[in-house]
């Protein structure tokens, strides 16, 4: 097999593993290091090796576009087709050392489109709502312009992103819904686009156009800025994803005021170019790869690219599934009061999202926190359960009396039969994709296509991940109801009100 291919195809792979390896302290041994190197060899070989597809660049109209409008990226890369994903990829033209700078993009350069925030705030789309509105309006608009030349140069989104599939295949689109846990997110888009629909068609907007034009921008978008929200660079976004990434996007902040001779800036930061950095050793020819977003996640790969990356193939590739929760139930009786507290400390109502992963080390147990910062996913969830499910004996709480305490003293376990609640809450969401997996595979045999073996892949992972979480609010919700000298909140205040209270010799504070 290895004849088969040329040697410089596993090059670059095999130099990203072993440099990895070798920041690892459980692969800092040699013959670590090159079992990773023959693993990823071996993996690497199952790829097709189609660089040399595109032997005249200059008959390929990204090509072209590169060189037209992205200058200082086209002086250090090439289009070619990908070796690590399908379509186009960009390759090295020059070696780069690790931490160097690859190529600067200035921020208000027409390279780089902003979400307009009237346009976000009109939108049910929002942030890609406005991005898709800003494109389709310079791709329709008689003057020139690098967003309308990208698209008539063929940029687009895959067929089978979620988006293009509720006008090809509804049928196929909701089932990748019922796959990963992302699919609220996804199913959710869908309404979000009838409603813009209402607003677009007095431009002559077709439903297919806005749908085509929303999954163009997400699909091509690699980059997001400080507040998470999106950014369309024009170049970088035909960079391929990959689980070791060679290049990463970092923004460039300068000072507002600069002081004497430049000296002593001082004034607000604000971000003035986007660098390319190498993030490992690069040599002329390997292929310039990022990691698209930092979870783990490919059911929301599959929700914002319309693919899923080869890499989560790798039996050993991390995956992380999220849950949603709110901090206020609509039907709970002290909505109001919890609402009010919420907007005295600045603090969303919307549902937040946690992230759960198959790392090493597992899902721990919660554990009592002051820093909502510090805090991982895992108690960040626990403590937005706790104010949820405040209430029952637990009521007082949301008296005047407390309420202003409420949020604060979330971080603490605020009574036994609050947090048995918190344990069942989770249970219980858990049980719901459970069953929503269960339905989709007693459905029927598995289609053949690509992105429903993607699904598939997908469900299968995420699964594992969520029956480790719910054994581990299992085992707390046991202990919980066992444990008799855990001392709760409510047993803390009670013992300042009543200080006559007696208190247990084998109890501690």
């Amino acid at each position: 097999r290895e004849a088969a291919f040329p040697p410089s195809v596993f090059s670059q792979e095999l130099r990203i593993r072993s440099k990895r390896c070798r920041r690892c302290a459980s692969f800092s041994s040699a013959a670590s290091v090159a079992a990773a190197g023959a693993f990823a060899k071996k993996q690497f070989a199952r790829r097709r090796y189609r660089r040399h597809a595109v032997a005249m660049n200059a008959l390929n109209p990204m090509a072209e576009l590169l060189a037209r409008h992205v200058p200082m990226l086209n002086e250090v890369a090439d289009v070619q087709q990908s070796m690590e994903g399908d379509g186009l990829g960009l390759f090295a033209k020059k070696k780069f050392e690790e931490d160097d700078t690859i190529c600067e993009i200035p921020i208000d350069s027409e390279l780089i489109m902003r979400p307009k925030d009237v346009l976000s705030q009109k939108l049910e789309a929002r942030d890609w709502g406005a991005l898709a509105f800003q494109v389709l309006k310079a791709y329709r608009g008689e003057k020139p312009s690098p967003w309308k030349d990208w698209v008539e140069a063929g940029a687009k989104a895959p067929d089978t992103h979620p988006l293009k599939l509720l006008l090809t295949d509804p049928e196929l689109v909701k089932r990748l819904w019922s796959s990963t846990t992302c699919g609220g997110r996804m199913s959710a888009s869908a309404l979000q686009v009838r409603d813009d629909m209402e607003q677009l068609s007095e431009g002559g907007a077709t439903l297919e156009e806005w749908t085509d034009f929303l999954a163009l921008v997400q699909s091509r978008t690699v980059f997001e800025d400080g507040k998470g929200r999106p950014i369309l660079v024009m170049g970088p976004d035909l960079m391929q994803a990959a689980r070791y990434p060679v290049v990463r996007i970092e923004p460039v902040v300068q000072k507002e005021n600069n002081g004497f001779f430049g000296l002593g800036a001082s004034g607000d930061s604000r971000v003035v170019a986007l660098r390319l950095v190498a993030e490992l050793d690069i040599e002329v020819g390997d292929e310039l790869t990022l990691r698209y977003m930092q979870s783990p996640q490919p059911g929301r790969y599959l929700e914002q690219y319309g693919f899923v990356p080869r890499f989560f193939e790798d039996e050993d590739a991390e995956v992380a599934v999220e849950l949603s929760f709110a901090a206020i139930e609509p039907e709970d009786d002290n909505a109001p009061v919890k609402e009010s507290h919420l907007e005295d400390l600045e603090i969303s109502t919307a549902p937040l999202r946690f992230l759960f992963s198959s790392r090493r080390g597992g899902i721990l147990p919660p554990v009592d926190s002051d820093d909502w910062d510090e805090k991982g996913d895992l108690n960040r969830m626990v403590h937005v359960l706790r104010f949820q499910t405040c209430g029952g004996p637990d009521a007082f709480l949301c008296d005047s009396v407390f309420i202003n305490q409420l949020w604060p003293t979330c971080q603490y376990r605020i009574s036994k039969t609050n947090e048995i609640l918190v344990c069942q809450t989770v249970m219980d969401e858990v049980d719901r994709w459970l069953a929503r997996f269960d339905t989709l595979e007693e459905a029927g045999p598995e289609p053949e296509d690509k992105v429903s073996k993607s699904a598939a892949c997908v469900r299968q992972r995420e699964r594992k991940v969520l029956v480790r979480l719910k054994e581990c609010f299992e085992q707390e919700q046991i202990f919980t109801n066992l444990e008799t000298q855990r001392i709760y909140w409510v047993d803390r205040q009670m013992d300042v009100v009543f200080p006559e209270r007696k208190i247990k010799d084998d109890r501690m504070w």
